[in-house]
C-alpha cells in the first residue's frame, strides 16, 4: 500500500522529469533543408531535386560565367554534367545561417570520367574547394537561389600535378 501511494505522488514528478528530457541541440530548419537539397544534389537524386526547383529557381556558379533558370534548365543542366560524374559529394567545413540564407564552405569531391579531360578509359579524381550559398523559401521548402563559387585553379593544378592527368 505505501508502495502504491509513493508511486501515485511520485507520477506528476516523473512524468514532469519525461518532457524535461534533453534530446540535444536541433539544427536550424535552414540548415536541416539545406542538407537535405545537398544530399538530394550529390546523390543525384533528380525527382527530389525536381521538388526543390520552381521556374523561377536561379543557380549560379560564378566562377564558370554560368547561370541558369528553372526547373527544367537546371536539370537538364545537372543530367549533363553528371553523365560524366562516377562520384560526387559535398563536405561542408562550414555552415552558418541567417534568415533563409545558408552558407555552406567546403570541398566538393569528384571522380569523373577522363574523356571530359581528354583521357578516355581513365577516372579522374580531384576536389574543388568552393562556397555554395543557398536562399531557401522555408514555407514551401524549395531553393530560390544557389550560387556557387569554386575553385576551378585548384582542380588545374591536381590535374597537372599528376604527369598522367595533365590538363592538355
Amino acid at each position: 500500500m505505501r508502495v502504491l501511494l509513493l508511486l501515485t505522488l511520485c507520477l506528476p514528478l516523473i512524468v514532469l522529469a519525461s518532457d524535461e528530457v534533453d534530446t540535444g541541440p536541433q539544427k536550424p530548419a535552414a540548415i536541416q533543408l539545406a542538407e537535405e537539397y545537398m544530399a538530394a544534389l550529390t546523390n543525384r537524386n533528380y525527382s527530389r531535386l525536381s521538388q526543390f526547383y520552381d521556374r523561377e529557381t536561379v543557380l549560379t556558379d560564378q566562377m564558370a560565367g554560368k547561370t541558369l533558370t528553372g526547373r527544367r534548365e537546371i536539370l537538364s543542366f545537372l543530367r549533363r554534367i553528371h553523365t560524366y560524374t562516377q562520384e560526387y559529394y559535398f563536405n561542408a567545413d562550414h555552415m552558418f545561417y541567417k534568415g533563409s540564407r545558408v552558407v555552406m564552405i567546403g570541398n566538393y569531391y569528384y571522380k569523373a570520367r577522363g574523356d571530359l579531360f581528354g583521357y578516355p578509359g581513365e577516372s579522374v579524381t580531384f576536389s574543388l574547394p568552393g562556397v555554395t550559398t543557398l536562399k531557401l523559401d522555408m514555407e514551401n521548402r524549395r531553393i530560390e537561389e544557389q550560387i556557387d563559387l569554386l575553385d576551378y585553379h585548384t582542380m588545374e593544378d591536381q590535374l597537372s600535378s599528376h604527369p598522367s592527368l595533365a590538363v592538355p
